[in-house]
């Protein structure tokens, strides 16, 4: 150490010295008493207003998602559920579907906001999006949001992440919220070591009965099973009787409430006491109000194949529907039941019996008394579906998962997703099924903060069904239906576009259904891979070749429909509008229409709208000037050219003026519908050029090839415009619709 420095330092520690003898020195005086007085006060107002600060942020989150098939719901709980653990805040969940359009139309002054305003000034904000990089507007909505926000002077508390579903939207869940409580952390003027001490407790390894799990707040009766007392809202402590006619009335109530075709009821049998009840799952909406169809017909549409369950499949299913209004092209939304093999896979693994599947039962609380519910926004998502008949006064509605009664078989065919592994938060709660200590610490082991991105990483590359995961890493466990209906992720309905038209038939609706199925690795590499990290249990030889077989990925929604789903068997849907639509005034609107595959499925339906619409105009002596082309896409002509003959005759009547085909395997170079469009470019775009609509409907891959195919036509003709289809888009004439 150098002269200065030793100087600096001993001059340091004598000053400190001096100051603490002074300060013990006067310790008794006036002058002392006072400084130390006011450095409380300041001390004590400080802490004062950060707990004024910290319980007025705590008492005003809130979560707002918009979700279609229930991932940003379900993150959302998860993350509410984080917020109450670590940080004690009861934050409110909010569904963006359930704000109502005509009230937000009352703000459009928002639009004319001047930038420095201040309605957001006390906003703190931070966004999690949801997309996928196969399109185009990769998280748009999430990103406009984001512009909004900062244009209007909010505070962003942490980095906004845009998650892509393609890649692994779980782990950029995790990334996006370790970030925002690390901010939040210090907005709450806490401690961060809390986050790791209460988020995770990874290192304590205890079996854990079901039956102490919070979540776990239902118990299921099966009919036959003597009822017992029905319990009453507690007022004021005091547990009230509900007189039998009161009970019998709710139950009433809640039964004209159900949808048409829920009402089930089995000859001979006596019809079963339904209680008030809601549901907070967003697939809820579908399980509590749905249609119902029954199969006329299901055929398989490739020529010259072998019609088994191993081959591909494209089938025409026809429905028939009561009472149902819907457009051409419109959107069938349907909830598919897992494969047979599956549920009995599950059903084994549960302990039940032949008899047992049969068995129909109901939801009941498990608690003797229910707890009154606090009044919800009237946004709030934890009321969905919640059936007319109770008050606050009245008995509390059961949440439940979906509709009872029903048969054991249907619960886990219908409502289960019995195939996907899922989320951390939903698996660690699996280990209450667990007996065993070493499994248990494997279990934990894999599901901690430092192992599970490896571990869903390896599970996604493989394909890794929840089925095969446990076989791996919960052989031992003894699953129980009780918990186990409660804790399972539901099935998400699927949405298939309609191929026919009600101008065909008012009473039936056609669908086009590819089966997706193809051949996947085993699970060799995987089981490498968990070895090279500590993951793999010990495996016995004969489990260990089985795993090491030979699988096949089969989409378990299109495997029910085109394999299992049988003439006269009963479907439930909805209907949702789409964005294929066709123009008004036919007889002078060009239309271009690009397909592959099952993607023409939307111009079937169009082509029965085309001869309806011609048939008038013959009648009404109106003359079509309007030109119609379809550009169409497949595999080989002697197998998969589906609608060979409806669009051979829509072509030969003219509804249809020009069809160009491509079938890629015919010859030995390949020929892609967006090879044929650039072939007719001088007609594509004298048609565009005149007002044409463009419709484009398959996969992602040929919907991109196909917009950059349309977007370089005006450099043919001497133009620049590198924005041509966005313009399109932008005027409603070029719609997409693409998995």
């Amino acid at each position: 150490m150098n002269p200065r420095a030793s100087r600096l330092l001993l001059q340091g520690s004598i000053f400190c010295a001096c100051a603490v003898f002074l300060a013990w020195k006067t310790r008794h005086s006036p002058l002392f008493r006072k400084v130390t007085n006011i450095v409380r006060r300041f001390l004590h107002l400080k802490s004062q207003r950060d707990i004024e600060t910290n319980d007025q942020i705590r008492n005003n989150v809130k979560i707002y998602f918009g979700s279609q098939g229930g991932t940003a719901e379900q993150f959302s709980k998860e993350l509410s559920k984080n917020l109450s653990d670590i940080f004690k805040i009861k934050a409110e969940i909010i569904d963006l579907e359930y704000f109502n359009k005509e009230e937000i139309s009352k703000f459009g002054w928002l639009k004319i906001l001047n930038d420095d305003n201040e309605y957001f000034r006390n906003t703190i904000y931070s966004i999690m999006g949801l997309g996928s990089k196969q399109y185009k507007h990769f998280n748009k909505v999430a990103k406009k949001l984001a512009n909004y926000l900062t244009k209007f002077k909010a505070k962003q508390i942490s980095e906004n992440v845009f998650g892509d579903d393609d890649d692994n939207i779980y782990q950029d869940f995790e990334i996006w919220k370790s970030k925002f409580f690390k901010e939040l952390v210090k907005m709450l003027h806490m401690k961060e070591e809390i986050i790791p001490a209460q988020f995770v407790s990874e290192n304590v390894v205890e079996l854990v009965d079901w039956t102490t799990l919070p979540e776990i707040n239902l118990r299921i009766r099966y009919e036959g099973e003597e009822e017992a007392a029905v319990p009453a809202a507690s007022v004021e402590g005091e547990e009230a009787a509900v007189p039998a006619a009161a009970v019998e009335e709710l139950a009433v109530a809640a039964e004209d409430a159900l949808p048409h075709g829920l009402q089930e009821t089995h000859p001979g049998e006596k019809e079963p006491t339904i209680l008030p009840h809601q549901t907070t799952d967003i697939t809820g909406k579908f399980y509590f109000n749905h249609q119902r169809g029954r199969v006329i017909s299901n055929e398989n549409l490739l020529k010259n194949v072998n019609d088994t369950s191993d081959d591909d499949k494209v089938n025409r299913i026809v429905i028939a529907v009561e009472k149902v209004s819907f457009k051409a092209a419109d959107t069938f939304v349907v909830l598919t039941k897992n494969p047979r093999q599956v549920v009995s896979w599950w059903l084994k693994r549960l302990g039940l019996d032949d008899t047992d599947r049969k068995k129909r039962f109901t939801f009941v609380s498990r608690n003797t008394t229910e707890k009154n519910h606090s009044p919800e926004s009237p946004h709030s998502n934890s009321n969905l579906n919640a059936l007319p008949g109770s008050s606050p006064q009245e008995i509390p509605p059961l949440c439940v998962p979906f509709p009872t009664p029903c048969t054991v078989e249907d619960a886990l065919a219908y409502y289960c997703d019995l195939t996907t592994i899922p989320r951390v938060n939903i698996l660690k709660k699996f280990s209450c099924f667990i007996k065993d200590v070493e499994e248990l610490k494997m279990f934990n082991y894999l599901l901690s903060n430092k192992q599970r991105s490896t571990f869903f990483n390896i599970c996604k590359e493989s394909d890794m069904t929840l089925i095969e995961f446990v076989d791996i890493f919960m052989p031992q466990a003894k699953f129980e239906l009780t918990p186990f209906l409660q804790l399972i992720p539901r099935n998400v309905p699927k949405s298939y576009t309609i191929s026919s038209s009600p101008k065909e038939a008012e009473d039936t609706i056609s669908l086009t259904v590819k089966k997706k199925q193809y051949p996947i690795h085993s699970l060799r590499k995987a089981l490498k891979g968990f070895k090279n990290n500590d993951m793999l249990p010990p495996i016995s030889e004969q489990k260990l070749r089985e795993l090491c077989s030979r699988r096949w990925f089969k989409g378990s929604s299109s495997f029910y429909l085109t394999e299992e789903l049988a003439p006269h068997d009963s479907v439930k849907f909805n209907l949702k509008s789409s964005k294929f639509c066709l123009p008004p005034y036919l007889e002078s609107t060009n239309i271009i229409m690009v397909a592959t595959g099952t993607g023409i499925a939307p111009f079937k339906a169009f082509i029965t709208e085309f001869k309806h619409f011609d048939q008038m105009c013959v009648q009404n002596g109106v003359v079509k000037k309007a030109k119609r082309i379809l550009f169409f896409g497949c595999r080989k002509k002697e197998i998969d050219f589906l609608y060979e003959r409806e669009i051979a005759e829509a072509e030969e009547g003219k509804h249809v003026d020009q069809v160009f085909l491509a079938f890629s395997r015919d010859q030995h170079e390949k020929v892609y519908v967006q090879d044929l469009i650039l072939e007719r470019k001088d007609l594509v775009w004298s048609l565009i050029q005149k007002g044409a609509y463009i419709y484009v409907c398959g996969n992602s891959n040929m919907s991109k090839d196909v917009n950059k195919t349309i977007n370089s036509l005006p450099m043919h003709y001497k133009q620049n415009n590198k924005k041509f289809t966005k313009s399109l888009k932008k005027a409603g004439r070029y719609v997409e619709e693409m998995w």
